[in-house]
């Protein structure tokens, strides 16, 4: 019975210590107030866990994180549990492995799938045996605008193409808002032997994101996590980004990190 009753406090005073976790806030979207803190959740505030939650705006949501108990995105259906269960289960993903070029048509199409975050510009070197690069053979981006298709060749410099918002968004010289959907298709085209053939790679949504808007949040994660193993912060920006916005290339956000942070291994 002792033991019982000694397991029971220490339970109660472990799920006490959980609900009163500092979280500080990466990014909100919508509008969210805690009400015992009587203050707006935005980039940089911190909050406790036991607080309470008033959703201002319909789907409003809220990137938080804290070094020990992990990453948690409060949303008005999670709310009553969110914090629980970033306590017990910190997020740590298995960060891609690919470490430089492209080097087959699978990891080609893991890069430009679903979401794809772009932050600023991506240039993505992809292997001259797999898909050489010339004059007769080269990659194009496909959209739909104003009812016609279009087609953007991407610029190479030998075995690295790029992919900039201003350049993909341009047509007839003019810069446009945007499409007339959100799917994108990726092709490689090669002339070879006098007979075109133009080969879907994949079909995507591109998302770009700019240095400006997106280093401070990356910043919160990178301070809260200072002095930790390079591979643990490069894993929880990784995994905060791919929830939060949608699939990112490692290649692309380890460079950023370095360029921005100078923080690398």
């Amino acid at each position: 019975m002792k033991r019982l009753v000694i397991l029971s406090l220490a339970f109660a005073l472990s799920a006490q210590s959980y609900a009163q976790d500092p979280f500080k806030v990466i990014t909100v979207n919508g509008e969210i107030v805690a009400t015992k803190a009587k203050l707006t959740l935005e980039n940089g505030v911190e909050v406790y866990s036991d607080d309470n939650f008033d959703f201002r705006k319909p789907n409003s949501r809220a990137a938080m994180i804290n070094a020990e108990r992990g990453r948690v995105v409060l949303t008005e259906q999670n709310a009553a549990d969110a914090f629980s269960r970033a306590a017990f289960a910190p997020a740590i993903s298995t960060v891609s492995a690919r470490s430089g070029a492209v080097s087959s048509l699978t990891e080609l199409q893991s890069v430009f799938a679903d979401k794809m975050v772009i932050i600023e510009q991506i240039d993505l070197q992809i292997g001259k045996e797999y898909f050489p690069m010339d004059s007769d053979k080269f990659f194009f981006i496909r959209y739909q605008y104003n009812g016609e298709t279009i087609n953007k060749q991407l610029p190479f410099n030998n075995d690295v193409i790029t992919i900039a918002k201003d350049e993909i968004f341009t047509v007839d010289g003019k810069p446009i808002d945007k499409p007339d959907s959100n799917e994108f298709s990726l092709y490689y085209h090669n002339k070879a032997d006098g007979k075109p053939e133009s080969i879907l790679i994949s079909t995507f949504t591109p998302v770009f994101l700019s240095s400006l808007s997106i280093k401070p949040e990356v910043n919160i994660i990178v301070e809260e996590f200072k002095g930790q193993p390079y591979e643990r912060i490069l894993s929880e920006v990784y995994d905060y980004l791919n929830s939060f916005y949608g699939n990112v290339d490692k290649v692309h956000l380890e460079q950023w990190i370095k360029n921005e942070f100078n923080v690398s291994q």
